[in-house]
């Protein structure tokens, strides 16, 4: 008997007994620490441009500043921590298996640039990350890659620049941060942001050919790209309805203009078409 009340039902008892253990509520996380968490985001920043004279080291422990890298080119600049246990390893992967989609090729067209948030790594896990990337592409030219180590002071003037925010848990000794990229026009200015890990080949194609300028991609590329908004919530590229309608209008009106003069050129030429 159950004098009238109802039973409660398993997964309230699963729920109220989980709120009382250890570190299973919301209240038993110290309030510090989501705070902290909360600041580990990319606040965006398209227009600002890279400090592109600081200084980082390649693998092979040569010192180049980042405009030396990037050259002339478009180029996709990453923060990594490459000897990350969780995050960084898929987000590397990722990258590099989405540009075997992308038709502009890595060192030709573009370049990929990791930069390390972990003073402390050395040269060898600058070399493990960029062999994680060219490995998922499918190459072994590394032409175009680069996996980059430096100080805190440089590591601070690219990330703050970018927005990009991250922290160090001295408890677990890990960072915590967040998993995107910058798409850099060839002077070093952010063009836009691809963020987490579901973007895919073609928001990397529209980015790098938004970030080329108009020199990256053919005319068809060109229209395609105005096709398509970048989603800075999401960190992709969407299709831009109303932009799709405005140039099928425009395109229409074209058309129409075209066949109505025609029409009137044959009509007042009437002897073009006896001869055909």
């Amino acid at each position: 008997m159950n004098n009238g009340w109802p039973l409660p039902d398993v997964t309230v008892w699963l729920i109220l007994l989980l709120s009382v253990l250890p570190g299973w509520s919301g209240a038993a996380q110290p309030a510090g620490q989501n705070r902290a968490l909360e600041r580990v985001t990319v606040d965006q920043h398209p227009g600002n441009r890279i400090p592109t004279g600081t200084r980082f080291r390649t693998i092979d422990g040569r010192s180049v500043t980042l405009k030396q890298l990037i050259g002339d080119k478009p180029a996709l600049l990453e923060p990594v921590w490459y000897d990350c246990p969780n995050l960084c390893d898929l987000s590397l992967a990722r990258l590099g298996s989405e540009l075997r989609d992308v038709k502009y090729q890595p060192g030709q067209d573009f370049n990929v640039i990791t930069i390390s948030i972990n003073p402390n790594e050395d040269t060898q896990s600058a070399r493990e990350g960029r062999q994680r990337m060219m490995k998922a592409y499918g190459t072994r030219d590394t032409r175009g890659w680069y996996a980059l180590i430096g100080g805190q002071e440089a590591i601070d003037k690219v990330t703050q620049a970018m927005g990009f925010h991250y922290l160090y848990d001295e408890e677990t000794q890990q960072y915590a941060h967040p998993a995107g990229l910058a798409i850099l026009a060839s002077d070093g200015t952010i063009s836009s942001y691809l963020l987490g890990l579901t973007y895919g080949s073609h928001d990397l194609e529209l980015a790098l050919t938004r970030a080329g300028n108009g020199e990256l991609g053919s005319i068809t590329d060109q229209i395609v790209l105005r096709c398509f908004r970048f989603n800075p919530t999401t960190g992709s590229y969407t299709l831009d309805i109303l932009r799709v309608l405005n140039i099928a209008c425009v395109i229409t009106v074209v058309v129409l203009a075209l066949l109505v003069g025609w029409l009137l050129w044959r009509r007042r030429n009437p002897s073009d078409r006896g001869r055909h």
